[in-house]
């Protein structure tokens, strides 16, 4: 199912499934590369529980061997939306028995987009609901529809961090 949020400047299209990002509107301009499956059928998916890829896409976690495609699982899975308003949505992803197969910890994911002016701030909360630590990374791959030539063009972040 797909969600619209909005503003005076901007509109968000969010896809349920994976929780993605389908399209950013200004103007009658989408920002959000439209998903041409003869190159890429994805728009902005979400990496969770990890970014990239495990040799052979396996590990082994207490003796015990765990199958993890690349970029994890949270881009495949329906993401249940728990609050909306107009210019804000958030969604939620509960570890179940089936992602306990690939990532055996009890977790929630919350996505959140909200639109502010002419910017659209996006909020990753991963709660813990396990009684150890969870390993885990996450990760955003947008792509843009860019009409001018890439250098023309930055993302912004909210303060500079260092990886740990």
């Amino acid at each position: 199912m797909t969600y619209t949020v909005s503003n005076a400047f901007l509109s968000a299209t969010i896809n349920s499934m994976g929780a993605e990002l389908t399209s950013l509107v200004h103007k009658n301009r989408n920002y959000i590369w439209d998903g041409n499956p003869k190159f890429w059928a994805k728009h902005a998916p979400i990496l969770f529980p990890i970014v990239g890829t495990l040799k052979d896409s396996f590990y082994l976690y207490e003796d015990h061997q765990y199958e993890l495609s690349r970029h994890g699982f949270a881009r495949d899975c329906e993401f249940e939306m728990i609050t909306k308003s107009t210019n804000e949505i958030v969604f939620s992803l509960q570890s179940d028995t089936k992602t306990r197969k690939k990532f055996p910890f009890n977790f929630e994911l919350q996505v959140k987009y909200e639109l502010i002016d002419f910017d659209l701030k996006v909020s990753y909360i991963v709660f813990n609901n396990d009684s150890k630590e969870i390993p885990f990374s996450i990760g955003a791959h947008p792509a843009f529809s860019l009409t001018k030539n890439i250098t023309n063009y930055s993302l912004l972040f909210e303060k500079q961090e260092n990886l740990r």
